[in-house]
């Protein structure tokens, strides 16, 4: 009775599988011993391509119940797995593609179904994505480059498409996070956001995108970790039974998988204990425990509830195992050069090249290229140009930007300003740039607990001096457009990203628009 109890409770929790220690054959065991447990899946981060899918065979061999294999893949495998195709994020999408352009839905079709084809040949069976938040407010530090727009029609329409290309590969879409992370200033990672919209605004712009995903069958959805006072002003959304049981399965009708977002988030952590918060989570309605700290712990905590709970775990679990029999999950994972030609096999590619003639790789510049809006100004560039690298993140960026550029202007005087030098280097580069034309490349990630999308307050206060300082400015944010609302300048260029698809692309149009 005990073991079968905990076969039961295992299946609802997905914890974190390092792709990178996957051959490290302690950690590995470890891993086998959830599978053996019954435990529901994993959430995978990180690793090379073979030691995943390989490890993933495996894993699947042994379970008895087939394994949900989860993973971020807003922008592709590449974004976790070493060798697959890393895609623009979704703003820059959003930018590229023209709803009512054929070639552009075709060219957006061709993207996904990489994606879901790269996904699937290395064994990830569920795809958290695609995003649904609105992002609404331009100091949103989490949502921001992950949104496909500020519009909720836009959003909805791009929704559908991901959803569609990846359900029809037999992978399960994953729609997030519930009910809206867009009108947001924290970063849930950090702590916990407090949504204040009226319901009417609610339902006509958050809930818009995660009304039609419903629409459209998506398999899964994410509730994100966020306080929407006006449904709920005692818990967050991800613990809400108002929100879960209320709003998402009652009001919209959703009757398919309910995903926490991941529990060792600060929202939560903060607040909760893990293991009083995934009972929670249960208890509201969620159907998946996601990225517990410890799961063997929690294991362990939720049978002790076994009687609180009972009612929502049989539920969660038969929703769990209708989804994984009718998708089929336990057939041997594909051979991906039988499945499709869209791309060289994994095995030949070489990391991060994009020369190989690799369809996703060639799919993933046209779109770098096609979202380069110019926002102001007519783009040039001159030798007597100084070219400045304002990188927030201190990763070295720019290095495709720069070596574009010097194919065509190879003496021109460049400055790296990062978080780690500017105080040395600051002054210094105000005195040259004096009276001078200036080209500012800005790198700034849009990531988990960094806290800000933008610049830090030094680099901004450098970039306000240097503007003053130059007799012409223009301004590229590899990044989040909103800096533009913040800074006057001559030229101003959004590329969305910071790859070198999009910097090559930028220097491109920099050197083949000016004298």
């Amino acid at each position: 009775m005990r073991n079968s109890i905990v076969k039961k409770i295992s299946q609802l929790i997905i914890p974190r599988l390092e792709g990178n220690r996957l051959t490290n054959p302690s950690y590995f065991e470890k891993i086998k011993g959830l599978v053996e447990q019954g435990i529901g899946g994993f959430i995978l981060f990180g690793g090379k391509y073979q030691d995943v899918k390989k490890a993933i065979i495996e894993l699947q061999r042994i379970a008895i119940t087939p394994l949900f294999i989860a993973s971020d893949l807003e922008q592709g495998l590449g974004q976790q797995v070493e060798g697959g195709t890393l895609f623009p994020n979704a703003m820059a999408i959003g930018s590229a593609i023209n709803p009512d352009s054929d070639g552009d839905i075709k060219l957006l079709r061709e993207a996904i179904s990489i994606m879901a084809l790269e996904a699937s040949e290395i064994g990830i069976n569920v795809v958290l994505a695609p995003v649904l938040d609105v992002n609404t407010n331009p100091k949103n530090p989490i949502v921001c480059t992950r949104a496909f727009s500020d519009n909720p029609e836009k959003v909805a329409w791009f929704g559908r498409e991901f959803i569609n290309g990846i359900q029809s590969r037999g992978l399960i879409a994953c729609a997030k996070h519930f009910p809206g992370h867009g009108d947001t200033e924290m970063d849930s990672h950090i702590e916990l956001p407090v949504i204040k919209a009226s319901i009417e605004r609610l339902r006509n712009l958050e809930l818009y995108p995660f009304i039609e995903a419903i629409k459209e069958e998506v398999n899964m959805i994410m509730v994100g970790h966020l306080m929407v006072e006006v449904i709920d002003p005692d818990s967050p959304a991800s613990l809400s039974q108002k929100i879960i049981n209320g709003l998402l399965r009652k009001d919209l009708g959703f009757s398919r998988i309910v995903i926490t977002d991941a529990m060792n988030m600060g929202a939560i952590r903060n607040l909760y204990q893990e293991s009083d918060a995934c009972l929670m989570a249960l208890k509201a309605g969620a159907d998946i425990i996601l990225h517990p700290e410890n799961p063997e712990t929690l294991i362990e905590y939720l049978l002790s509830k076994w009687e609180e709970i009972e009612t929502q775990v049989e539920e969660s679990s038969k929703r769990i195992l209708k989804t994984k029999e009718r998708l089929r999950l336990n057939t041997p994972l594909p051979s991906f050069a039988k499945v499709s030609p869209l791309a060289l096999s994994f095995e030949n590619r070489s990391v991060g090249g994009f020369e190989g003639g690799n369809l996703g790789f060639k799919v993933a510049r046209t779109l770098s290229e096609k979202a380069i809006r110019i926002i102001k100004g007519t783009p040039r560039f001159t030798e007597n140009s100084v070219v400045i690298i304002l990188d927030d993140d201190s990763s070295g960026a720019g290095n495709d930007f720069m070596e574009t550029l010097k194919g065509k202007y190879p003496s021109f005087e460049s400055i790296y300003i990062d978080m780690e030098n500017i105080s040395l280097e600051m002054a210094k580069a105000l005195s040259e740039i004096k009276g001078r034309s200036i080209t500012v490349a800005i790198f700034s990630k849009v990531s988990a607990w960094k806290g800000r999308n933008g610049i830090g307050l030094e680099l901004y206060q450098f970039l306000k001096d240097a503007l003053k300082a130059s007799e012409s400015s223009t301004i590229i944010s590899f990044g989040s457009p909103y800096i533009f609302n913040e800074i006057e300048a001559d030229i101003l260029i959004a590329a969305y990203w910071d790859s070198a698809f999009a910097q090559r692309a930028v220097g491109k149009i920099l050197c083949e628009r000016s004298k």
